[in-house]
């Protein structure tokens, strides 16, 4: 999903979606040629550094997600649809930590560089090794919780709404990350009835070309080691991508602040006030354990940021012997997998 593009704004919501984080586009040639191929790096789609999805499931299942600032607005809606024989399924909108490295492996997948041109298709292959891959281990509750997640992904539409120009326009974009995908015949039925245990994984997920097109072009890296040390807390996943992302690209004569006011917008999921300053200043310490590089100070004005040079983080993208990728660097073929049906014609 990307937010249309607009002038930079101090918004803690809406950036300029162009601006990129190059990995290593800025060094010197003779620096380039010394970078080893084994990268512990993932990659993010930036809206998601800057509009995060749920910390946590809506009370209800049918109820969208919304977050919004004076200038942009995110909803994520829920899915029903009919199957057939007549029952009604309703998938929720994806939410915590696992959901949020659901998307960071799509987008580095997506960014693989042996990975076809054009190719869309995501394989999850040997799940232990995959949810390992992904950071997450790969227990009996947390296989029914990925589960659970790379359905709601499936399923869920993104809309965004921005305020644009002096006349105050109201743009609006659509997307949904999925567009195809097959599942064992009676999984929906099983889904349905909460027995998500007994679910097969899914054969195969196709992202849609708008999906696929912009993680490609608009996502930035992070270190994959790094995200393993906060894997298991979506607020400091948040926190930690949403400074990968802002502190390049700040003036380095300049500080940014960013109120608690728009904190609570950007990071919040409707607590109190004084709930979220409380939650969010343990996120902050996690997030900054893995971002040490990271010039910020928290006041009781909210968060002050300074710029921070990328080339200290990308010290952390060079992967140690023996270390993990979420990324499989295997050799990809055009199209679904052989056993995959065609869905339309």
């Amino acid at each position: 999903m990307s937010a249309p593009s607009s002038p930079a704004s101090k918004s803690s919501l809406v950036h300029n979606p162009h601006e990129q984080l190059i990995l290593f586009g800025d060094m010197p040639a003779i620096e380039r040629s010394r970078v080893p191929d084994n990268l512990d790096v993932s990659f993010l789609h930036k809206s998601f550094c800057i509009a995060g999805l749920p910390l946590r499931a809506p009370k209800a299942i049918a109820e969208p997600f919304t977050r919004n600032d004076d200038r942009f607005a995110l909803t994520i809606n829920p899915t029903s649809f009919v199957l057939p024989g007549g029952r009604k399924v309703q998938v929720g909108v994806p939410f915590g930590p696992k959901a949020r490295l659901l998307a960071m492996w799509m987008a580095t997948e997506v960014r693989d560089p042996l990975r076809r041109t054009g190719d869309c298709w995501l394989e999850i292959g040997r799940v232990m090794e995959w949810m390992r891959n992904i950071g997450i281990k790969p227990h009996t509750n947390n296989l029914n919780a990925t589960k659970d997640q790379v359905v709601r992904l499936s399923f869920a539409k993104f809309t965004m709404i921005m305020k644009e120009g002096r006349d105050g326009d109201m743009l609006f974009d659509q997307d949904q990350l999925i567009e195809r995908g097959v599942l064992e015949g009676e999984d929906m039925d099983r889904y349905a009835d909460g027995k998500i245990g007994q679910m097969s994984w899914p054969k195969g997920l196709r992202l849609s070309a708008r999906a696929y097109e912009r993680f490609s072009q608009y996502s930035i890296p992070v270190p994959t080691s790094r995200i393993a040390k906060i894997a298991h807390s979506a607020m400091a996943i948040d926190t930690f991508v949403f400074l990968c992302y802002r502190l390049p690209l700040i003036s380095s004569r300049e500080e940014e602040l960013v109120s608690w006011r728009q904190l609570i917008a950007q990071f919040g999921s409707g607590e109190a006030p004084s709930k979220f300053r409380e939650t969010f200043q343990s996120s902050i310490v996690n997030a900054l354990e893995a971002y040490p590089e990271a010039k910020v100070d928290l006041t009781d004005e909210g968060l002050r940021m300074r710029y921070s040079d990328p080339a200290d983080l990308r010290k952390a993208f060079v992967a140690m012997p023996g270390g993990k990728k979420i990324s499989s660097k295997r050799e990809r073929k055009d199209g679904p997998p052989a056993k995959m049906p065609s869905l339309v014609q």
